[in-house]
Formats: C-alpha cells, sequence, structure tokens
C-alpha cells in the first residue's frame, strides 16, 4: 500500500466532509483504478449535507453496479447518540467492552486567561522572584541545607576571614571562618585561568561571587568541578563554603534542589496501563501513517503478538506530549516537507485515526513547538479554532497545556513537550538528542523544567512561574527529542516517547536521529514500563 496514495485519497475526501471506514479505503486502493472509483463515489453523492461514513458494502455496491439500499445518500449513515463518560461503549477486536469510568483529574494546566502579561520589566521581574521563593521553599525544608543565610548576610562575614587571617599570623590555633550556605540564582558563570568555576550568585539581597576549585570534591567523592559545569544560568541552587578575606564564597559543595530520595511513588490499585507517545507530525512528507495506524489497530486488539492479548485490553489512556501535527511554517522552507499545508487538515488526518481508538482510552494531549499554539511557554490548550476536529472527539479527549499535571489512577504523570531540550543539549555536559534521558534527569535535579532564560526556549514574563516543579511527578513525559528514551530517576520514571516521523531534511542539518515508531507502555499499578515498535528498524540504516 502506497502511503502517498492513501494520504491523497483521505484528503479528498475529509475536504468534502466525508468519512470513510480503514476496509472501504484499502479496497479503493486495490481496485487499480483508485482515483476513478473516487471520482465515481463523489459524484453518487446526493445530499451534500450528509455527514456519511463511506463503507466497504457500498463500495462493492458502486463498483458492482447493484442498487445501495444503505441509505437515501448511497451512504452509510452514521448515528451519533451522544452518552455520559461512564456510558461509552467500544466495539473493538474479539468482544463488546463493558461501559467504564476514567479514574483522572487534572491538577495543573495552563488556560490561555493565565497565561498572559503586558511583558514589562515588572512582569519578569515577577517571574523569577516567584521562581526564586517556589525553589527556595525546597531547600529550607531540607536537613542538609537548613541554616541558609542571606547573600547580603553572608558577604558580611568577609570581616570574619579577615580577623582570622589577622590572628593566624600571631596564633595557628586562631578560630576558623563559620561555614556558610547560601541560596542564590545563578547569574553567571565563567572559567578561571586556573580551571576553577567562577559562579555569581544572587538574591533579593544582593550579590556574590562563588568560586568552585578545580580540585575538590564533594562529601560524596565526586568532583565538585562537575557540578560546576553542569549550572546553568537563571536556575537556583545552594551553594556551601567559607567567605574569604574578599566576600567570595570559596565553595565545598553545590547543591541542587533535586527529587527527595525516601518517598513513596504513586501507584493504582488495579492493573491498568498507560501509552505513551508524541511528535506524530501529522500533514508531513515523513509522517508514519502505516506505522501509526499499526498502532492505532494494535490498540483496539488486532495483530497482536500472545503474550500482549492480556495487557493491551487493560491500556485505558494515551498521553500525547506535543507535535500532534508538523504545522505551517515552523521553521525556513518546511513547505517542501509538507504533504498537508493546511493546519486544520493536519489535525483533521489525526482525529481520523484517533477516532478508531477504542472507547475505553482516554486521550491526553499537550502542544508542542509545531502545534498551532503560541511558541511562549507555558503553552495553553491547542485551540479549537484550529483543531476543531479533535475536540469533536468530546469527552474521549482531554486537551491541555504545557506543561500539565494529571492524577490518573492515583499516579501524578508531569507532561511537558521539552522545548528545553534544544537549550539543555548544548549547556550539559553529556547531553544529547539521542540521550534525552540525560538532560530529563537534569532538570528533575534542578526542579525547572526551562531554567534557562534567552535562549532557545521561549518564556512568558507571568507573576507566576508555571515550570517549576512544585510536585515530585510518578512519571515524567517529554517528547521533541524524536529519540525514544526510558529511564528512572529516584523513584521517577522517564520517558521520552520518540515519534511517529521519519528523519526529514531538516533533521538531517540539525543532526537528529529519530527512531520513529516505538511506544512506551506503563503498568500504572507496578510502575513497570515496557516498549513496543511499530516500524521495522531492519530496513533502514539508522538506529538500532
Amino acid at each position: 500500500m502506497k502511503p502517498t496514495l492513501r494520504r491523497s485519497i483521505l484528503q479528498r475526501f475529509l475536504g468534502l466532509g466525508l468519512q470513510i471506514a480503514p476496509d472501504a479505503l484499502d479496497l479503493i486502493i486495490n481496485t487499480g483504478e483508485p482515483t476513478a472509483v473516487v471520482d465515481r463515489i463523489i459524484a453518487a453523492r446526493i445530499d451534500p449535507t450528509a455527514v456519511p461514513v463511506i463503507s466497504r458494502q457500498y463500495v462493492e455496491t458502486l463498483l458492482g453496479g447493484k442498487d445501495n439500499t444503505t441509505s437515501s445518500t448511497g451512504l452509510q449513515e452514521t448515528v451519533v447518540v451522544e452518552r455520559r463518560p461512564d456510558e461509552i461503549v467500544s466495539h473493538e477486536a474479539g468482544n463488546y467492552e463493558k461501559p467504564k469510568t476514567w479514574a483522572l483529574d487534572v491538577i495543573q494546566s495552563p488556560t490561555l486567561d493565565a497565561v498572559g502579561s503586558e511583558g514589562t520589566v515588572q512582569d519578569f521581574h515577577a517571574l523569577f522572584m516567584d521562581r526564586f521563593n517556589r525553589i527556595r521553599r525546597m531547600f529550607v525544608t531540607r536537613v542538609d541545607t537548613q541554616g541558609a543565610i542571606r547573600i547580603e548576610d553572608a558577604v558580611a562575614r568577609k570581616k570574619f576571614a579577615r580577623r582570622a587571617s589577622l590572628m593566624g599570623r600571631r596564633d595557628r590555633r586562631a578560630e576558623k571562618p563559620p561555614a556558610t550556605k547560601i541560596i542564590g540564582m545563578v547569574r553567571n558563570k565563567s572559567v578561571s585561568r586556573s580551571r576553577n568555576i567562577i559562579v555569581e550568585l544572587e538574591d533579593p539581597s544582593g550579590t556574590i561571587t562563588c568560586v568552585i576549585p578545580s580540585g575538590r570534591s564533594d562529601i560524596d567523592g565526586q568532583s565538585l568541578v562537575r557540578r560546576g559545569n553542569g549550572l546553568l544560568l537563571d536556575e537556583v541552587v545552594c551553594i556551601s563554603g567559607i567567605i574569604d578575606r574578599d566576600g567570595r564564597l570559596i565553595a565545598d559543595d553545590v547543591i541542587y534542589p533535586d527529587i527527595p530520595v525516601a518517598r513513596e511513588p504513586g501507584r493504582a490499585e488495579r492493573e491498568v496501563y498507560a501509552a505513551f507517545i508524541s511528535d506524530i507530525h501529522c500533514g508531513s512528507n515523513e509522517f508514519l501513517e502505516d506505522e501509526f495506524e499499526r498502532f492505532v489497530r494494535w490498540m483496539a486488539g488486532h495483530d497482536v503478538e500472545p503474550e500482549d492479548k492480556k495487557m493491551v485490553p487493560k491500556i485505558e489512556y494515551l498521553f500525547i506530549a506535543g507535535d500532534l501535527c508538523d504545522g505551517v511554517g515552523v521553521y525556513p522552507d518546511q513547505e517542501k516537507d509538507l504533504l498537508i499545508d493546511s493546519v486544520h487538515e493536519q489535525y483533521s488526518l489525526l482525529a481520523h485515526y484517533l477516532a478508531k481508538l477504542p472507547a475505553r482510552v482516554k486521550i491526553i494531549t499537550i502542544p508542542g513547538n509545531h502545534d498551532a499554539c503560541r511558541q511562549a511557554l507555558p503553552k495553553p490548550p491547542i485551540p479549537e479554532y484550529f483543531a476543531d476536529a479533535l475536540y469533536k472527539l468530546g469527552n474521549r479527549i482531554l486537551m491541555l497545556g504545557d506543561p500539565s499535571y494529571v492524577l490518573v489512577e492515583g499516579v501524578t504523570v508531569l507532561l511537558t513537550h521539552g522545548d528545553s531540550l534544544d537549550d539543555l543539549v548544548t549547556q550539559l555536559p553529556g547531553a544529547s538528542y539521542k540521550s534525552p534521558a540525560i538532560p530529563m534527569i537534569e532538570l528533575l535535579r534542578k526542579r525547572h523544567l526551562a531554567p534557562l532564560y534567552g535562549g532557545k526556549t521561549e518564556l512568558a514574563p507571568l507573576s507566576r512561574d508555571w515550570l517549576v516543579i512544585d510536585r515530585i511527578p510518578d512519571i515524567v513525559h517529554f517528547g521533541h527529542a524524536h529519540h525514544n528514551a526510558v529511564d528512572n530517576y529516584r523513584g521517577v520514571q522517564i520517558i521520552n516517547s520518540g515519534t511517529f516521523q521519519a528523519q526529514t531534511d531538516f533533521m538531517r542539518k540539525q543532526g537528529v536521529v529519530p527512531t520513529p515508531g516505538i511506544v512506551t507502555i506503563v503498568n500504572l499499578k507496578t510502575g513497570a514500563p515496557v516498549v513496543r515498535m511499530f516500524y521495522d528498524f531492519s530496513e533502514i540504516n539508522g538506529p538500532r
């Protein structure tokens, strides 16, 4: 089956408001004259206001010259009966599904009304003050960072260093300057000729220069410079050490807000699963439509391997972490990479496939940088104006903003597209698109989804910093990297869900090698992840 032909036929029908059953589409393509058959179907429409579904039976009747008694339009009419969420019944492979409800609550999601500002200096100041105060509260509740003082008070301790220096000349038993801990935001960072890392920290009381010596280790025996190299501008961190006579802090430890070691992850009370995907890029020439349809059919119980037959019917949640469509004008000359050059039609094609998912599956989506949404974080949900076809899926889909927290079956899921990965792969040692779990773990340690301001990631100046990781998630779900990754950090399940888009010319120029068609599925009762592949990697000389 040729994907391009399949997509072109779907576009013709979608453009006329028509839907077509998958087996009817297969029959049309296999006739040998699909264009002529499509023309006959369109010409046979009597009532242009009908909202029909073209069935295989109708196509067979049309090709065989028989009378079609399905309806007055010659097409199978769709009768829509609205049901409450707990009354939805799905017709799947194998059996009928019992009515069910979803145990899902939205803890936090930015709305359009909550993410606007005038962009004044005061707005930017409020944003960074909120970030500082939120992360500072994380530090003051910890044992190892208790006793942290204001920077102004820390600088004042230089008098102790000067006094100790004078007394030390007379008496070697002179008291050493007191240990000092400060919590501040990284204002600047540089490397000296002696390879020491020089960090300038600030808080509301003032600024201070911190020196991270190149030959020193922290209390765990790890290189202190290695920690210092991981510091990003505008992140909030705690540094401990001794104040010297010049008012500088000579560091002996760099402490991140981090994830607590001792914590009990949330777990579902019953055996239920969630699937995680992202970066579908509907509308792209490289959208892997056949692979995506294979995934949808698999979710409905078709072509399931024996070892998955018990699991698949229990997959009740599908999380999509952005880039649902490829968009228009996202990067220079993108039109060369587009099969569908209308955002509305791109979302319509996606809705066409998502509608085929069994009704037991609740779909939760957020926008990505390719979606028809503003670029600055936080992002509100994709507007209904652009994605009305998705909104027409009704209660089966939940359109959220980026970032969002969702409590599903007792498990806290943090969803974000991962725009800040573009900055982290150039700023963090060891970070790359091929290993997205590395920067994801660093963001968890920093307790912020996009610390750096002024880089590639646009941040909106709001009175609240939505990107602070206030709540500790059980699962954190990123996309954007187009490279699947599954890891665990201190009980937090880390997922980067890859993509359903093959490598484009733009990706080649950026050095992005995708791992498409890989879906991560998590048992919400045990927390155990598994991956399933819907792309044949043996056909290309790409990643394995």
